[in-house]
């Protein structure tokens, strides 16, 4: 398998579908334009008043979803309104996210030569930003392996390698490369963070 993990397919914008979300908005061009940017910049805002990483891509991924729908045939009177009920459901699903990803950060062990020196707080915005700069299906594969609580976590591992079609022992071989990258990248942020404290 070429992806580390299977994904869902995803819907993606196309052009049919933005030009129904535009008509909907106005009949003419121009404000339709300017009503999507007031309603993404209404979103950004939202989204970053409820403290979602990326409040952009966020607002996107609402305008987004509301294409769909319309795309799909639903009836959506007023798009500024109904902006704010899937900009809800989405902050919901990125808590959710966020709370598997901490379960998984806390049992992804510290890098051994920075855990001596380093504040708790430290070591973790070093461990989330070193996880950010992965590729996003790294990053998935590794928060999944070390998800789940004791003998869940076998299970899980299973599961896993299952899902992805490989021995177990090829699973934990590229999870052992990929925790490898990541104490580099987290053993690095932790120099830059003491010497710009220097």
């Amino acid at each position: 398998m070429d992806s580390l993990v299977v994904r869902k397919r995803r819907w993606v914008l196309t052009p049919p579908a933005f030009e129904k979300l535009l008509e909907r908005l106005d009949p003419s061009r121009d404000l339709a334009g300017e009503k999507y940017e007031r309603i993404r910049g209404r979103l950004v805002k939202l989204f970053e008043w409820r403290g979602c990483p990326s409040p952009e891509d966020h607002a996107d991924e609402t305008l987004n979803r509301i294409a769909r729908k319309l795309e799909e045939g639903e009836q959506i009177l007023d798009v500024y309104s109904y902006s704010a009920g899937v900009a809800r459901r989405l902050t919901l699903e990125i808590i959710k996210e966020q709370e598997k990803a901490r379960v998984a950060l806390r049992d992804l062990p510290a890098p051994r030569e920075v855990t001596r020196h380093a504040e708790p707080d430290q070591q973790r915005e070093c461990l989330e930003r070193s996880l950010e700069l992965l590729a996003p299906e790294s990053r998935a594969l590794i928060l999944r392996y070390y998800e789940a609580e004791r003998s869940a976590k076998i299970e899980n591992r299973k599961a896993l390698a299952e899902r992805l079609g490989v021995p177990a022992n090829t699973l934990r071989i590229r999870v052992h490369r990929l925790r490898a990258k990541l104490e580099r990248q987290v053993s690095e942020c932790m120099r830059q963070s003491a010497d710009r404290i220097r």
